[in-house]
Order: C-alpha cells, then structure tokens, then sequence
C-alpha cells in the first residue's frame, strides 16, 4: 500500500485533468474498483470508492422500493407517475432524512411533495410536483493508510401528471430537472511528501423523464410498468491538492440508461404483497467531453461496454393493516447486483451476501404509517443495506420521517 501511495503522490497533478470509470458512474449506482475483474486503459491503485444509495418516499422506502404498481395503496410520489391517477385526494408530504455509515451521521431535506386531484367528468386526473432526494453519496471509510470522506446527494425537482385513460388504466408522465453534489475528501493517514491529501468537488445537473402504466386487473391486483428515460448529466469536477489554493478543473457529461420496470400489487383486506424489477443496460451509458482528447474520451466509452452489463434488481414488499385502527406496517426487501460483467447472476441460496465475490448489495427496511385525526398522518421508514468492501461488510442505515396533511 505504501508504494500505491508514493506512485498516487507522482501522478495526482495529471490525474486532476480526466475522469476515471468510478466518478463517472458515481452520481446513479454504487461502485468498488475490482483489479481482478476490471478491463481498461487507467491504472487504479487506490481504494477510492463511491455509495450512490437510493432515497425515496418513506412508505415506498419501507417496502423495498417496489412500488411500480403500488397504486391507491402508497398515496406518494414513487417511480411510476401512473400511480397518482389512482390517488383519490390532495396532499402535501414533508419529509427528513438521517443517514448513518460507519458511525458517522448526516442529515438532510428528503422531499416535499404536492399531490393534487382533479375533478374530472368521468375517471380521474391527478398531477403531483415537487423536490426529492434521490440518491445518497455519503461514505466514511478508514484504513491504516487512507480515510475517504464523501457527502452530498442528488435532488430531483420533478412535476407530473396522470389519468384514467380507460376504465381502469392509468397512464402518467413526468418531467425532471436533477441537481446535486458530490464532496470526497481523501486524507493519506502516513504521508510521504508534503501533499497528504486531495478534495475532489463534483455539481451536477441534468434532465431526465419518466413515462408509465397501472392496469387495475382485478379489484384485488395492480400491475404496472413505467420506464426512466435516459438522463442527461452535467458534471463540474475539481480537484484540489491539500495545501493548495488553485483546483483543476474538467466539465463532462454522462447519458444515463435507460430503466425498465415491471411490478405486481396485491391488495387483499389486512396484507398487501408487491413485487417490482428493474431492468438496466449499463452498457448504453455515454460519456462526452470537450474539455479533454477525443481519444480518452473513446477510452472510457470502450472501458463502458467492456465491463458494464446488464443489471436485474428485485424489489419485495408487504404491508399489514391493523385491523379498526389506522395503523400500517411496511416490510421491504431489495436485491440489487453489481454492474460489473458476470457479478451479477441471481442465486435464491445467496440471498444475502457473505463474500466479496458476491458483489450485489441488498437491503432491508420496515416502516410505520398512522393517521391522526384531519387527514394528518405521520410514517416511518427504516433501511439497512449490506455492501461488501475488502473482504469487510459495512451496513450503512437511513430513517426516512414524514408528515403529510390529506384533505
């Protein structure tokens, strides 16, 4: 590791002037270098690494995320706009998140939400706007040589709309604006010249669209499917040596692409059970630059398609009504593999990972909804994931509060 660090000290100035494999994919997915498995043209020799976790609504959070058909039943902004077109009332959600990864704890707005219902002559329209946290890059990590810092997260400021186009199906769109940051602060614990460190600093900015369905089969079954069109992101980067007042600087951009889900709700009287998949070709990710050669630039798009695939991620859910009281509770369970080629098979025997080799995260969450007296209802979220970093297991935990007022 020492002599990682010495060649890490000789080449930090150029390496401020392009952008490696993990930054680029570091604003959407979680990412851990793998030498073993790794195919391309840059040299990684440090354990550099990013978490881009998924946020959500508290209700959607505590079932796993799959809420693609959850319908009537998750009166909140979710990944399929189709879903409002089955929400009967208006509503206004606040709520915060508090996020904890090895022991170090960050706190944040995690959205408002505005849901409006409008009357119509016949079937339903309903259009919702507002700002979310979407994804959580918060990272602490310590070895005997490196201590890795990174905060921030990625928002999205979204409006969307929805209708019962035919008697029991429900379409919706939405459009979004995405903003954000991303801090990382990588201190070298035994330095061995005077630059002991270095902050990197990335804003993003980006646009992206969401377009879905909810088929209300049966009285008792949902069955959605929505798709993320691909996003556009803008990057800012810059990177500072510790000890220096001057940064270098490269602006690029990534298409992201495209998601497909698919999911299933059944709503009987006191349990509901939901399922939703998610589908995603990391291959088609696209990587622009003016800032720096054509020829990196076609390297890393080469490096994309080399070691990217396609990724599966399953999402289980269930909620439980008790029985004259307006009390909720949420259970949710998320599988959601590796983007690297051939780590992402899935095993019902490995549900859980115990190895580095497994390399999938997964998560578990519960949750607690109760209405109080003038639509006002409060919830609950709770999630625990485990990743593997270095043979190590980490857990990093997110509560998701919430207040929301239906009239």
């Amino acid at each position: 590791m020492k002599k990682i660090l010495i060649l890490l000290m000789i080449v930090i100035v150029s390496f401020a002037s392009a952008q490696e494999l993990v930054d680029i994919i570091a604003p959407l997915y979680s990412y851990d270098f793998d030498n073993f498995h790794y195919s391309g043209t840059s040299n990684y020799n440090y354990p550099l690494r990013v978490s881009a976790i998924q946020m959500g609504s508290p209700l959607g959070s505590a079932i796993g995320h799959a809420n693609v058909a959850s319908g009537q039943m998750i009166p909140e902004y979710t990944v399929n706009p189709a879903n409002l077109g089955m929400t009967k009332y208006n509503s206004v959600q606040v709520n915060g998140l508090f996020n904890n990864h090895n022991g170090v704890s960050s706190n944040s707005l995690g959205g408002i939400n505005y849901i409006a219902s409008v009357p119509v002559y016949s079937g339903s329209m309903t259009y919702s706007a507002g700002v979310s946290r979407e994804r959580d890059y918060n990272i602490y990590f310590q070895d005997d040589d490196i201590l890795q810092r990174s905060t921030g997260g990625l928002y999205n400021w979204h409006f969307s709309g929805a209708m019962e186009m035919q008697e029991d199906i429900f379409v919706g769109a939405e459009v979004s604006f995405l903003t954000g940051k991303r801090n990382n602060d990588v201190d070298f614990i035994d330095p061995v010249s005077s630059t002991d460190g270095y902050i990197e600093e990335n804003s993003y900015f980006g646009a992206t669209a969401r377009i879905g369905m909810n088929y209300h089969v049966f009285p008792v079954l949902n069955i959605g499917f929505s798709m993320d069109l691909p996003s556009v992101i803008g990057t800012d980067y810059a990177l500072r040596p510790y000890g220096s007042s001057s940064s270098q600087t490269v602006d690029y951009s990534i298409t992201s692409p495209a998601v497909l889900r698919a999911g299933l709700a059944l709503t009987l009287r006191i349990v509901d059970l939901y399922y939703s998949y998610d589908y995603t070709n990391w291959q088609n990710m696209e990587f622009k630059s003016n800032d720096l050669l054509r020829s990196y630039v076609d390297d890393i798009n080469r490096e994309i398609t080399n070691n990217f695939s396609v990724v599966g991620a399953h999402h289980i859910g269930m909620a439980i009504h008790v029985p004259l009281i307006p009390l909720h509770f949420y259970f949710g369970y998320q599988y959601l593999p590796d983007v690297y080629q051939g780590l992402n098979s899935f095993s019902l025997a490995n549900m859980i990972p115990r190895e580095l080799t497994d390399r999938f995260r997964s998560s578990f969450s519960w949750g607690a909804s109760f209405f109080l007296k003038q639509g006002i209802s409060v919830s609950a979220a709770f999630e625990t994931y485990h990743v593997f970093y270095d043979d190590t297991e980490e857990k990093p935990r997110s509560m998701n509060l919430s207040m929301a007022y239906f009239f």
